[in-house]
């Protein structure tokens, strides 16, 4: 079983951070799928595998999602 700490933190709700929150959702989920499809246990191969859909998907990039699915 692997920890994760967290910290909380405010911030007022808008348009704005609700996107990009719901974009890094998006994100993190289109990883993990990819990485379950694929049977990818590795960084570097999931980030090769999904680069090319990512710059289509996303007009940035944010690899940082990548990094949650490790």
């Amino acid at each position: 079983m692997e920890v994760i700490l967290g910290v909380p933190f405010g911030y007022k709700a808008n348009a704005e951070i609700r996107r990009v929150l719901e974009d890094f959702r998006d994100m993190v989920n289109f990883c993990i799928d990819y990485a379950y499809r694929e049977g990818i246990t590795s960084y570097a191969k999931l980030r090769k595998g999904i680069y090319e859909d990512w710059k289509k998907r996303w007009n940035f990039l944010h690899i940082s999602a990548i990094q949650h699915v490790k």
